[in-house]
């Protein structure tokens, strides 16, 4: 049985798909030159936040679109939409992605992929989609692995952080069984727990859209780490997360990409 904290959080993601099923986009607050929030990413934000300040008053708050209030060991982090592009032209790849984090680890996540009648949890040290059990893949070794990278960056620096992510997937075409680019960390690090992915890496580290997956990946049995393997923070550079099997491979394939 989900804890009250669980419940809360649950019914908080409830509350986002309604405002997502009401398919209202609105106007667009670009954040750099091509990355933009609708209004839907606000009114998603200001309800949940709203809803989980009465129900879990103790807990602090991170959200994409607002920043961080309160309580800053023990707090809720929200993605309104991941892939807001995808969700702005009607490409099914986004959903909404909540965390707890306690002492700057995720320790609870949930994510609800509505185009696929999908929603994932983490309970009782589990992963779980739809009330069924999941884990991540079994597949041996990198060589037949399905890889998703990161979005490209845009805004200040994206030359030189792009010409990193370029190099990236070069490597990556080469060493593995094929690259996928989904435009959701949300998804990536889901489908990554549910087997569909074998492994995530992501040349960025936004809070907000990977805690949620990173709680999930891990309940699922993914081991996640920096790229050049080294441990996860949140205030790390990157990301990458792998099925056991495959983990240490990327680590090897990546190690010639000069860090940024």
């Amino acid at each position: 049985m989900p804890s009250e904290t669980e419940r809360a959080a649950e019914s908080a993601v409830d509350l986002a798909l309604s405002i997502l099923h009401a398919g209202v986009n609105g106007d667009r607050v670009y954040k750099t030159d091509r990355d933009f929030a609708t209004a839907t990413d606000f009114a998603i934000e200001d309800a949940v936040r709203e809803h989980l300040a009465r129900e879990t008053p103790d807990l602090g708050f991170l959200g994409e679109e607002r920043g961080h209030t309160g309580n800053r060991d023990r707090y809720w982090c929200l993605d309104p939409i991941d892939g807001t592009t995808n969700f702005a032209r009607g490409l099914p790849n986004y959903g909404v992605s909540l965390a707890l984090i306690k002492d700057t680890a995720p320790v609870y996540g949930t994510i609800a992929l509505p185009a696929h009648g999908e929603r994932y949890v983490t309970r009782g040290g589990k992963a779980w989609l739809n009330d069924q059990r999941i884990w991540v893949s079994t597949t041996p070794d990198a060589r037949e692995a399905v890889v998703s990278m990161g979005d490209f960056a845009t805004g200040s620096g994206s030359t030189e952080k792009n010409e990193r992510r370029l190099g990236m997937i070069q490597r990556l075409a080469e060493s593995v069984g094929r690259v996928r680019m989904l435009g959701s960390a949300a998804t990536d690090l889901a489908w990554l727990a549910v087997g569909r992915l074998d492994a995530v890496v992501i040349d960025a580290n936004r809070t907000w859209d990977v805690a949620a997956g990173i709680a999930l990946a891990r309940a699922a049995g993914a081991v996640v780490s920096q790229t050049d393997g080294s441990r996860y923070v949140l205030d790390g550079r990157d990301l990458l997360a792998a099925v056991p099997t495959v983990h240490a491979s990327m680590i090897a394939i990546l190690a010639s990409i000069e860090p940024r």
